[in-house]
């Protein structure tokens, strides 16, 4: 439905560089990046509110580089919301259909649907937005998009002025009913949690370029690069080089202090220099009165716990083995149960699938 094709624009200094992308009907697609990325400059060029310097933007097959926002058939939110102040809350919902000409009764059996879906119903007769709670405000502004009946739905990091248990909350919603209605959506974010929650695919942008676009699985699990890995919070990354094959068809890598066994990837044969990345969530710990399954020898360490510490709902455990120091995570539940104390000795396990290879800096 959406495709972008060698994408250039600007702002100031700041520019867009080559950028290429594809949105399917029906998907939820999440742009996401640190702050100054480009993210809200690639979100206008697509909507056309930003003019582009270089490349074509097509909807629906057809291009529409050199058409205006309006005649596009597309819906934005911004991230103020952008809601009218002088408009009670049932202006704010209809001004798009009345600017649209659509007749009175097509109007008021939409806006009743959206605010039968979005749950709108005790807020439509409010003299004034201003008196709105914040949910209220983000629920107006998607079913003023919404009721425009739109191909697609931009959304610039919509959530991001909400308190956390609300935000978490609204983001499910949205992303239940973008699933029951199979709406395209395509939005904006600088937080990685939110992206893996909403999105059916995602495209990392970083200083103006895409690094990697795929499915949420396919970013989290294999990274392209080390500014994508360390933007996802892959925390355990050591050089190393790749030793060869060995007779079981494992690869066996050399770091500082030690050796990993792991799954091949073809990208890196014998001699190729590489970093080697493992999640904390993947570094197994091993309880001391539990005796060590067969299957845990590849991989098998001992180290020392310099520190742990709880953090809501896991345990951050800090561990060395010479060299090397991996950080592992523990669900909150189990490390209550897990004996542990800083300068003790704890034997770990991890997996020849849990790792991922990456290419040097």
């Amino acid at each position: 439905m959406i495709r972008v094709e060698g994408l250039c624009a600007g702002f100031g200094k700041f520019r867009l560089r080559e950028v290429e992308l594809a949105v399917d009907p029906g998907q939820s697609f999440l742009l996401l990046g640190p702050s100054g990325s480009g993210k809200t400059l690639l979100l206008e060029a697509i909507l056309g509110i930003r003019p582009l310097e270089a490349g074509r933007v097509l909807l629906d097959g057809v291009d529409a580089t050199r058409l205006p926002p309006e005649a596009r058939k597309v819906a934005y939110v911004p991230q103020d919301l952008a809601l009218f102040p002088h408009l009670d809350v049932r202006g704010n919902l209809l001004f798009g259909l009345r600017r649209r000409g659509v007749e009175p009764r097509e109007a008021a059996a939409r806006l009743a649907r959206w605010a039968e879906l979005l749950d709108l119903g005790a807020v439509l007769d409010r003299p004034a937005v201003a008196t709105l709670s914040g949910g209220e405000r983000q629920r107006v502004a998607l079913a003023r998009a919404l009721v425009t009946e739109p191909r697609v739905l931009f959304m610039d990091e919509p959530f991001s002025a909400l308190d956390g248990s609300l935000r978490r909350r609204l983001q499910t919603e949205v992303r239940s009913l973008q699933r029951r209605l199979g709406l395209t959506l395509v939005q904006v974010t600088h937080e990685a949690e939110e992206a893996f929650l909403m999105a059916d695919r995602m495209a990392i942008l970083m200083d103006g370029r895409v690094e990697q676009c795929g499915t949420p699985a396919a970013l989290y699990n294999r990274p392209a690069n080390l500014k994508v890995a360390r933007f996802l919070m892959l925390q355990n990354l050591y050089p190393g080089r790749v030793l060869g094959l060995r007779a079981d068809g494992l690869a066996e890598v050399a770091v500082a202090g030690g050796r990993f066994v792991l799954e091949p990837d073809p990208r890196y044969g014998e001699g190729a220099p590489v970093v080697v990345g493992i999640r904390p969530e993947e570094v197994m710990l091993i309880r001391p009165d539990r005796p060590v399954e067969p299957e845990r020898v590849k991989n098998l360490f001992c180290g020392t716990v310099e520190e742990w510490s709880d953090l809501g709902h896991y345990r951050l455990v800090r561990l060395r083995v010479g060299p090397l120091v991996l950080d592992s995570w523990l669900n909150i539940r189990a490390a209550r149960e897990f004996p542990m104390e800083p300068g003790g000795r704890m034997w770990f396990h991890l997996r020849p699938g849990s790792f991922c290879l990456l290419p040097p800096q």
